[in-house]
């Protein structure tokens, strides 16, 4: 969820900060009793943020396929197999994933006396854990201990896919590349994403990760030695799987395709965006500093919102009579406390394990 390099894109920060806030949103209208009170206090915003908070997660997997793009387009045609790649996108993720994991068997096994099994679960077994450390928890049908740990797994899928898709066809500099790039892609658009029964692979999400792809090389190519093909063809491809996108929202309609291709025509329109907040120099640093800790606000939230109501409901609060200032207080309590654990989870765990990584290449 974070970039491949230190170079940082103000439009794929403030894309991020303002989705991850979204997902937090999204889960807290959603679980344990504080949810309830929430809604009683303001039910339509509840309701808005319950039916189309996780929406927001296609703005990841948009951006995610452009960062992806751009890291493996100059690297993958010197390569002999995409293992490299694909060991080196595991390992990032899986860090900090195993950490949060720990951190939210820590805090279930702390609530249960005071929240139901259905939200703080028994602790779980051996293969329950070692299916989310291989990160094939949802395709093997394995109840999930983090309300984020899907999207981890699915983010390396979908990287892993892209991989194997680049190395196939020579590398993302070539026109064999994007063209099959966009064949899945719309392939996903039309077909694989309107069965739900496939929502545990990758191809079932591919449209928005490869439209963030497309949109890279659409921007991108002709400008840098690390993407030579023609812009007009790598646009055309662009254009194409947007129109298909249209062809695809007539057949069925769904707001979260729609909202990957905003983001990959932001993308594309707008590409770093720095001259937007050029003369804000504070906020464009707040904005960074959100989009830069989003992966840890999306492992970490969590385990606080099972914290947070724990103590709500020790605290003897009935979620029915509960006055709206005092939900609301509590929830923006829980949302403050979840980007104030995710500081320090990047400060702590993310970011030195990133560092470690690139210690142990340079040997």
């Amino acid at each position: 969820m974070n970039d491949l390099s230190v170079t940082r894109y103000p439009l794929i920060d403030a894309l991020k900060a303002v989705a991850a806030q979204l997902i937090v949103f999204h889960h807290f209208s959603s679980y344990g009793p504080l949810s309830k009170a929430l809604h009683t206090a303001l039910p339509r915003l509840m309701g808005v943020f319950y039916d189309h908070g996780l929406i927001a997660v296609q703005v990841f997997f948009v951006v995610g396929g452009y960062l992806a793009a751009r890291g493996l387009t100059s690297a993958i045609a010197g390569w002999r197999t995409p293992n490299v790649a694909i060991f080196k996108r595991y390992s990032r993720l899986l860090v900090p994933y195993v950490f949060a994991l720990a951190v939210v068997m820590c805090c279930t096994a702390w609530v249960q006396p005071w929240l139901s099994p259905d939200l703080a679960a028994p602790s779980p077994g051996w293969g329950q854990w070692l299916a989310h450390v291989a990160m094939l928890q949802s395709i093997l049908k394995i109840e999930s201990l983090s309300a984020g740990a899907w999207y981890v797994a699915m983010d390396f899928q979908l990287f892993t896919l892209l991989t194997l898709l680049l190395w196939l066809f020579g590398g993302g500099h070539t026109r064999r590349a994007q063209t099959g790039v966009a064949l899945l892609c719309m392939a996903s658009l039309l077909f694989f994403n309107r069965q739900t029964e496939l929502d545990a692979w990758a191809v079932y999400f591919f449209g928005a990760y490869g439209l963030g792809a497309l949109a890279w090389w659409a921007r991108r190519s002709g400008q840098t030695t690390a993407a030579p093909v023609a812009p007009i063809y790598a646009r055309a491809m662009f254009v194409l799987v947007v129109v298909c996108g249209l062809v695809a929202l007539a057949i069925d309609f769904r707001e979260r395709i729609a909202l990957a291709m905003g983001v990959a025509l932001a993308l594309v329109i707008w590409g770093t965006a720095s001259h937007l907040l050029a003369n804000h120099l504070k906020i464009q640093n707040k904005i960074q500093s959100l989009g830069l800790h989003s992966y840890a606000l999306f492992l970490m939230h969590f385990p606080v919102l099972l914290l947070t109501n724990a103590a709500f409901t020790r605290a003897g609060f009935i979620p029915e009579t509960i006055s709206p200032a005092t939900a609301l207080g509590w929830g923006i309590a829980g949302w403050a406390a979840s980007i104030w654990a995710a500081n320090l989870f990047y400060r702590w765990i993310e970011s030195p394990a990133a560092a470690w990584r690139g210690v142990l290449r340079r040997r």
